[in-house]
């Protein structure tokens, strides 16, 4: 009638409640605004139009209702949305984990359509077929997905694609995973799965023809188990062995292979580590990691002394006190062995409670004030940056100069390996003296007990043997890239037993290659790194750079009177007193030492360098020649011939066979 209320008056969630055995809470306030809407449009529908549509729309809602919740299906096939976690509404983040076990932790979206898909099959042979990313079987938001599925089906097929690109604007290592419905337990442990693993990466700049090729080669040989060739990989995979931890798929030869590495190696890597760790997050790198307009005048820890620094990306130059900076390395830095360090440092407000404290004491605005005057003169310029960090979380704080999470600063001062963590191959880097922060990297700590086989252990994860145990069980990303961070580097094997005699050869080839690296490094930072225990005078070259060059490209030129020069293009010649000697011969062996220092450096135009150069000839001579002397030792050192013997070594400690190391070879040619 002409008075009807069309508010709503509750009693939803009731009325749900009685039509299924799970109880539902907070439908009511869930759903309120939505059946408000409802109404409103029912209404204007009566109201205005009397229009059948009104009845339609309540026949639609009815028919998904019970479409959704009330039948079964002999089949469900689907692509699932792909939503992290971050990017769902927290109210209906709150709502699908209540509803669906799959929800846990930083899940994606497409695990719960796991869960409901299953539910919706009819008992004992309904079918159900996806295609979403592969991420769920290695990682650990995806370990109740694996736990439903081989608790409630029969694996029937997966087709994964990994980084091939073979979908078109698909970026999410798409797989494709066939399902069973199956309640029977024996049945699913006696059941053999078909897998189809892509090789061919055509991910970048695609070939749409071997995108093609990859297709029609699934499609021909995806019956066909022990098929191989350059683009797919077919074999069959006992579903017994899968388990909640990851799903490591591959065919049966590569499964013996990383079986008896398993079984070969006496410890994992979680439990000879106290911890495998991040690096601290600032918050706002544009302030807190700097660059020192001349990195070869400071070393950290220095105490008590100034220097001029550029913040991280800007091009104002500041002032500020040594004693806070420590060595900051960017994701790229991190290397083999050792690292390619950038020159940047990180300002670190904070003291360090020691070995074994869970926190680190921010150090407070008086002590800085008085002690660090500079420094905190510094923050103070920044202040409006640093408290508008992450939507303004330090607007009223009182401590607004702190990171955004330290982590534990004391570990980054202690002897630890540190690790690149997305990379195409193994990148753990010897930290002995505890010198490095980072932020894009991790860390592993190795316990007291085994702190003594630290070189060996770095030795180990940057073999082949363990490149190729570790990129069956981490995730793949673009382009061939893996993910090295504690969920895959905690399970790794390793040996700390040494039977055979193998840990002596490791430890001297990777001391070789070591020293090589650090060698190579020292070159690079000529002079400077050479005049340590130089007591001679020295003169100072002060050049400002006009090149627009990056890095400088050097070269020493003479003239018909012996006058020498060196020049970078067309604008930069460097001609000043302190090259002048009154031999000529002299007098070349200083351009040349110029040359030296400069040659490489990256410099930018308006950069001030400044060069410092013995007085005396004989000093320069003497230099000169250990210059060279280190680079012919760097020359005759062959680092590729000496992780070739540490393979070799680490193939004899998990007694690998010839035929097991060549299929580890080919795989790490691919793969």
């Amino acid at each position: 009638g002409e008075r009807f209320d069309w508010t709503y008056k509750g009693g939803l969630e009731e009325r749900v409640n009685n039509y299924t055995s799970q109880h539902y809470s907070g439908v009511e306030e869930f759903f309120e605004p939505y059946v408000d809407d409802m109404l409103e449009n029912v209404r204007y529908l009566k109201e205005e139009h009397n229009d059948g549509r009104l009845f339609k729309m309540f026949e639609d809602t009815v028919l998904a209702l019970v479409v959704k919740n009330y039948m079964e299906y002999d089949y469900v096939v689907g692509n699932p949305p792909y939503v992290n976690i971050q990017n769902i509404r927290d109210e209906q983040k709150e709502m699908i984990r209540h509803l669906y076990d799959t929800a846990e932790g930083q899940f994606d979206l497409y695990c719960p359509f796991y869960e409901r898909g299953l539910d919706w099959l009819v008992e004992g042979g309904g079918k159900l077929g996806f295609i979403t990313p592969n991420q769920f079987m290695v990682t650990n938001y995806g370990e109740n997905t694996r736990e439903i599925i081989l608790q409630k089906t029969l694996i029937r097929e997966i087709y994964d694609f990994r980084d091939s690109g073979v979908f078109e604007d698909a970026t999410n290592y798409p797989a494709i995973v066939i399902l069973e419905e199956e309640s029977n337990q024996k049945t699913r442990e006696d059941n053999d799965f078909r897998c189809v693993r892509v090789r061919a990466n055509t991910d970048e700049d695609s070939d749409r023809e071997l995108d093609k090729a990859v297709i029609e080669s699934v499609r021909e040989h995806r019956d066909d188990p022990g098929y191989g060739d350059e683009l797919i990989d077919v074999f069959d995979y006992p579903q017994s062995k899968l388990g909640t931890d990851y799903w490591a798929l591959m065919p049966q030869r590569e499964q013996n292979i990383f079986d008896k590495i398993e079984r070969k190696g006496d410890k994992r890597m979680r439990d000879i580590t106290d911890a495998i760790f991040p690096g601290p997050t600032t918050g706002a790198n544009s302030v807190y990691v700097i660059e020192v307009t001349d990195a070869h005048q400071i070393r950290s820890h220095d105490k008590g002394e100034t220097v001029t620094v550029i913040p991280s990306g800007g091009t104002e130059e500041f002032e500020i006190e040594t004693d806070l900076l420590r060595p900051w390395l960017s994701g790229s830095d991190v290397q083999r062995w050792r690292c390619e360090w950038s020159g940047n440092h990180v300002i670190l407000p904070y003291t360090s409670l020691g070995e074994g404290s869970r926190t680190d004491q921010l150090i407070s605005k008086e002590t800085l004030q008085e002690q660090y005057p500079l420094t905190w003169n510094y923050f103070q310029i920044h202040e409006e940056e640093l408290r508008s960090r992450q939507s303004g979380r330090w607007e009223e704080s009182e401590n607004w100069w702190e990171f955004a999470y330290p982590r534990n600063l004391e570990r980054f001062e202690r002897p630890k390996t540190v690790f690149a963590h997305i990379t195409d191959e193994p990148a753990f880097m010897l930290d002995n003296e505890g010198t490095w922060y980072f932020k894009t990297a991790y860390a592993a700590l190795l316990s007291e007990n085994w702190q003594n086989l630290t070189e060996e252990i770095a030795c180990q994860l940057n073999s082949n043997a363990l490149e190729y145990y570790f990129k069956h069980i981490s995730t793949v990303k673009a382009g061939g890239y893996y993910e090295y961070r504690a969920q895959y580097v905690n399970p790794i094997p390793c040996v700390t037993e040494d039977g055979g005699g193998a840990f002596g050869p490791m430890r001297e080839a990777a001391g070789e290659i070591v020293n090589a690296i650090d060698l190579d490094s020292k070159i690079d930072r000529f002079p400077e790194a050479y005049l340590g225990d130089f007591d001679g005078q020295l003169d100072y070259i002060t050049y400002e750079w006009q090149t627009r060059r990056y890095p400088v490209n050097a070269e020493v030129q003479g003239d018909v009177d012996g006058e020498f020069t060196v020049q970078a293009g067309r604008s930069d010649i460097i001609n000043d007193a302190a090259m002048y000697s009154d031999d000529r011969e002299a007098r070349k062996q200083r351009a040349q030492y110029v040359y030296a220092a400069v040659d490489g450096r990256n410099v930018k135009s308006g950069e001030v360098s400044t060069i410092p150069i013995p007085r005396r000839d004989s000093d320069v001579e003497r230099l000169l020649d250990r210059l060279a002397s280190d680079r012919q030792r760097v020359a005759e050192t062959d680092i590729e011939a000496l992780e070739a013997e540490i393979d070799e070594a680490v193939y004899e400690l998990f007694e690998l066979t010839d035929d097991e190391r060549r299929v580890i070879e080919d795989y790490l040619e691919v793969f």
